[in-house]
């Protein structure tokens, strides 16, 4: 037969006792601070998911602004290129119809001055050759008169 002692008893309850008072006083805080970890680091991974999508979509929405921003510019360099273009046109058709109505301006002075200074001529002309009819018509005199008529035509052509 088995003989129980009262000192395995007393180890045995030791025993016992020791595992209650290491399972209240460490294991289940240990339990505790663990499963406190655990749901930290779950609730970190869960919160660093989130804020990785919310990233991802600042990510995306930048881009999207980006792409909007660069389209705008595109545009706004091809109308102002366009505008440009049109306004150098303008410029060039301005300067044209301007060259054009000096020069007509110019040709009517010519042609003004080009008939002033005709109507001179045949006032002139038709003057002299009303003096010359009038010399040989009268005939000749003598010698004295035509010096003096002579004299007398020079002195009114040096007066005009």
């Amino acid at each position: 037969m088995i003989n129980i002692d009262y000192s395995l008893i007393i180890v045995i309850l030791n025993f016992v006792l020791l595992l209650i008072i290491l399972n209240k006083l460490l294991y289940k805080p240990i339990n505790k601070f663990l499963a406190e970890r655990r749901d930290k680091i779950i609730s970190d991974m869960e919160n660093a998911k989130i804020s990785k999508q919310k990233a991802l979509e600042l990510v995306r929405e930048k881009e999207e602004e980006l792409k909007k921003t660069a389209e705008e510019i595109r545009r706004l360099k091809k109308r102002a290129k366009l505008e440009a273009e049109k306004q150098a046109t303008e410029i060039v058709k301005s300067a044209k119809q301007h060259e054009r109505r000096m020069m007509q301006e110019l040709e009517e002075q010519l042609i003004h001055e080009k008939e002033k200074v005709l109507a001179q001529i045949k006032s002139e002309l038709a003057e002299m050759v009303s003096q010359l009819s009038e010399k040989f018509l009268s005939g000749k005199i003598d010698e004295k008169e035509d010096l003096t008529l002579i004299n007398k035509m020079l002195s009114e052509k040096g007066d005009k």
